[in-house]
């Protein structure tokens, strides 16, 4: 419980922290020399702008805890690899993807099509990186395997 709680709070923390480096690179590319503690589109939404700042904390906040949490997904050792990224992904995908939009990036079809292509090509270069990560493990521990046998046949 101890493990989950910091995961939780963790998570929390590090999404807070990269949707205010993603608010500083926004209002480097539109601020006009300004920060923008939120986009235009999202502050539309609240009567204040301090309204705005504390949903979009909390919002990013939740991504973090939710791509904390769901890790452990890859814990469960019935699962194959491949369901486990089917899995994570699903509900990364299903948090992360409305947050961002609502955030963001304006709510047109092609926008949403292009930020889920994008979202999906991130997450498959990431899963084909990890994939030949643990690929290379498992080489290197079913080598020390062998090796620790051979060391075995040969003081016998």
């Amino acid at each position: 419980m101890k493990h989950l709680l910091r995961r939780v709070v963790g998570g929390f923390v590090i999404g807070v922290m990269i949707g205010q480096i993603v608010q500083i690179l926004i209002s480097l590319k539109w601020g006009q020399g300004k920060y923008m503690p939120v986009v235009v589109h999202f502050r539309s939404f609240f009567d204040s702008e301090m309204t705005a700042v504390i949903l979009q904390n909390l919002l990013t906040g939740i991504i973090g805890v939710t791509f904390a949490t769901s890790a452990l997904i890859f814990g469960i050792v019935k699962w194959s690899p491949l369901k486990q990224y089917i899995v994570h992904f699903c509900i990364t995908a299903f948090v992360w993807i409305p947050i961002v939009m609502l955030l963001w990036m304006p709510t047109t079809s092609i926008s949403i099509l292009i930020f889920f292509i994008n979202f999906l090509g991130t997450y498959v270069i990431t899963w084909v990186i990890q994939y030949q990560i643990s690929k290379n493990d498992i080489k290197q521990i079913n080598a020390a395997i062998r090796s620790k046998q051979l060391e075995g046949r040969c003081e016998e």
